[in-house]
Formats: structure tokens, C-alpha cells, sequence
């Protein structure tokens, strides 16, 4: 069973990849795979983004870079490997607002440092698919998220 990328060193000659080009070339990316882990796929296409996802359907490729909270992730069932040698920097995701929002409304900066620490990749990704995938509109699936952590009533 694999469930890092480690693992995918012991299988390599059955890695068919489908990587974006930015992701192929950068060093927090495959060429830092290669480095790191000490194996490299023999079976390599870059790709736009978006078409990764059809090829993998289709049985074109069975590898692809990814952003940990991608609602496709979700939607294909795709597998999320550990990066067990800390090739990626971790994603945290961060509110952004101006700040003459802020003086304005300063109770803001209180509410959105409650949700620190709070949302796991599986429940952004999850977050994700609902509006991507399912359609709902991203301001209810943040309030039911927020209401399920008791963080709105």
C-alpha cells in the first residue's frame, strides 16, 4: 500500500505522472523529489492544471501534483500522499483584509483569530468540493462550517 512518497520509489517503473509545468521545474516541486527521495519517474507529462484530473480519470496518468485542499481531490478520491521527507513547505492558509477594513471594524481581527489552527486540509478540501463541485454557495458553506465548530451561532 503506498501512502507516502517514499513508498512510490519501490513502484516507480508503474508511475505514470501528470505534472504541471511550474510544479516539473521548481525545486519545492519534482526536481526537489528527485533530490530528496533519490528516485525519479521514467514516465513524465506536464500539463495544464485543470486537464491532470480528466487524464487520471481516463487512465492516462496515475500521479499528479496537487494543492493538499483541491476539491478534485475529493471528487476523484484521489489519494493524498505524506511527504514523509518534507520536500513541500506546509500549506496555511491565511485571512487577508485591508486595513481601513480593519480600523473600521476593528471586532474583525478577534473573530478571525478564532479560526487559527481550526481548519484541517481535509476540511478545506471538503469545503472545496461542496462549492466547486456541488454548487453551493461559498458564504453557506463557511457559515455552516463556522456554526459546526460553535464558532457562530
Amino acid at each position: 500500500d503506498v501512502s507516502n512518497i517514499s513508498d512510490l520509489g519501490k513502484i516507480k517503473n508503474r508511475i505514470k505522472a501528470g505534472f504541471t509545468l511550474e510544479f516539473s521545474d521548481r525545486q519545492d516541486g519534482y526536481r526537489g523529489i528527485q533530490k530528496v527521495y533519490q528516485f525519479s519517474f521514467d514516465d513524465v507529462v506536464t500539463m495544464e492544471p485543470k486537464l491532470r484530473y480528466r487524464a487520471i480519470q481516463k487512465g492516462d496518468i496515475n500521479l499528479v501534483d496537487a494543492y493538499s485542499t483541491d476539491s478534485e481531490l475529493r471528487q476523484y478520491k484521489l489519494k493524498v500522499l505524506d511527504d514523509d521527507q518534507h520536500v513541500f513547505p506546509p500549506y496555511q492558509g491565511a485571512p487577508l483584509l485591508r486595513q481601513d477594513t480593519l480600523t473600521e471594524y476593528p471586532e474583525i481581527e478577534t473573530s478571525l483569530n478564532k479560526l487559527g489552527g481550526q481548519i484541517t486540509d481535509d476540511e478545506m478540501r471538503e469545503m472545496n468540493y461542496e462549492v466547486n463541485v456541488k454548487g453551493k454557495e461559498a458564504f453557506q458553506v463557511a457559515k455552516a462550517y463556522l456554526k459546526k465548530k460553535k464558532l457562530l451561532k
